[in-house]
């Protein structure tokens, strides 16, 4: 039974990642995505036709809209970075962390979220009083790993870096970045080569983290 759960979630995070691909590349619509959701969640076991409207409830409209928006911010922010060159790494060498969408109840825990993960880092590259950090610092990554204890994350160096955040990036000119100090005049900046090439794909290694980090029956609570 339990080979068939982690199977069964296994086949539901690569199906999420197809539609979003295809999402995102606008070969399917949001209501055929959904569709092909529901499909998979009916294979393995789901009523897809009681949707009480909870958001812990896998089968909700609601659920799998926050799923597919969660999947485009992250295939949206992977392709910003991978699209990044020594030209515009140089000309624009950090991003600010800022609110760019509402929520209705938006999180107060971005301050102490930044801190742990400065913290975690040694604050390389990264200002201490202000959501902004060199493209280059490893605070993106431990922001995306929850560095401090916060288990919403997505485990990603780019947006969002929580569950249903509204949080995303802006980028820094060099200007700005010299009278901040996080970078000298004439200074060359670059990226490293794992945030150059961020993964998409439902790798099996990307299947397996998901499975060890969240277990199946959590797996469905959280991916939202």
């Amino acid at each position: 039974m339990a080979s068939f759960r982690s199977s069964a979630a296994a086949h539901y995070l690569a199906k999420i990642r197809e539609v979003c691909t295809e999402l995102s590349a606008g070969r399917m619509n949001a209501a055929k995505a959904k569709e092909q959701l529901l499909n998979v969640l009916s294979q393995i076991g789901y009523d897809t036709t009681a949707d009480d409207g909870k958001l812990e409830n896998p089968v909700a409209e609601r659920r799998l809209n926050l799923v597919l928006e969660t999947q485009r911010q992250m295939a949206a922010n992977a392709a910003l970075v991978m699209s990044q060159n020594e030209g515009t790494v140089n000309q624009f060498p950090a991003w600010n962390l800022t609110r760019l969408a509402g929520r209705r109840v938006p999180r107060e825990d971005w301050p102490a979220r930044w801190n742990a993960a400065g913290e975690s880092v040694g604050w390389e590259g990264a200002l201490k009083d202000r959501f902004i950090a060199l493209k280059s610092s490893p605070i993106w990554q431990a922001l995306g790993d929850g560095a401090g204890g916060f288990t919403d994350t997505l485990g990603n160096p780019y947006p969002p870096f929580a569950f249903s955040s509204g949080m995303d990036w802006v980028a820094v000119d060099r200007d700005t970045c010299e009278k901040l100090g996080l970078i000298k005049s004439g200074e060359a900046e670059s990226l490293p080569l794992e945030q150059k090439r961020p993964s998409l794909s439902p790798s099996e290694r990307d299947i397996k983290d998901a499975i060890d980090r969240y277990g199946f029956d959590n797996l469905m609570e959280d991916l939202s």
